[in-house]
């Protein structure tokens, strides 16, 4: 027999469903979760899943493992704020691990995802190799995209050596702590010039928003 029937839906207006998104689905799903082991006798009425229990405990791991494998897919990390996730407290380190994933994030959406994209293009069938036309794949990367780069990191480990192991008078100290800042200053605003060659973006792109234009 029919216990009972569904009456609504909760619509989340969430591009991805990751991170705060995820938290809140996850006090929803609980509070269902709730109401349908009332329903089934489970819990007696007004009763809740004891927070201490073994099944709490493994229902939040599991939501929140789903959350972290959504969010690899998407973005190439775990999902943020999977602490309170999985504990429903907000800890410091939990804090700290959201900054460290943020800051993979900025790496891989701004230098590693644009290769990934294609991929999902060519799998999708979004775009199709041409034997006349060469493909965007085999166009190679600006040579400033590879030496821009290489030479911040060269002359940051520089400072930081000449930090760590100064000189025998504070001119010649100075001196080259300032040149080297000063190149530093110098490269990264070249970095802003260079922008869009550093940047790995889809190389099929062009190429798909041209055909879909004709």
């Amino acid at each position: 027999a029919v216990v009972s029937t569904q009456s609504g839906v909760v619509r989340t207006n969430c591009i991805d469903c990751l991170d705060r998104t995820n938290v809140v689905q996850g006090m929803i799903g609980r509070y269902i979760l709730t109401q349908q082991l009332r329903q089934m006798g489970v819990l007696g009425e007004g009763d809740e899943i004891p927070a201490s229990s073994q099944f709490e405990y493994v229902f939040k791991n599991r939501w929140a493992d789903n959350g972290d494998g959504i969010a690899r897919q998407y973005t190439g990390t775990p999902a943020l704020k999977s602490d309170y996730t999985r504990t429903g407290v907000r800890t410091k380190m939990g804090l700290l691990q959201d900054g460290y994933k943020s800051m993979q994030r900025y790496v891989q959406n701004n230098f590693l995802d644009g290769s990934r994209q294609d991929s999902y293009d060519i799998l999708l069938g979004n775009h199709r190799y041409s034997s006349v036309e060469e493909s965007p794949l085999a166009k190679p990367r600006h040579p400033v995209a590879i030496f821009l780069p290489a030479a911040i990191g060269i002359f940051i480990a520089l400072l930081i050596l000449k930090l760590l192991l100064p000189e025998e008078t504070w001119t010649s100290q100075l001196t080259h702590i300032g040149l080297y800042v000063a190149v530093i200053f110098f490269l990264f605003k070249q970095v802003k010039a260079w922008g869009d060659h550093l940047v790995d973006q889809p190389r099929l792109y062009h190429t798909l928003a041209k055909a879909k234009a004709e």
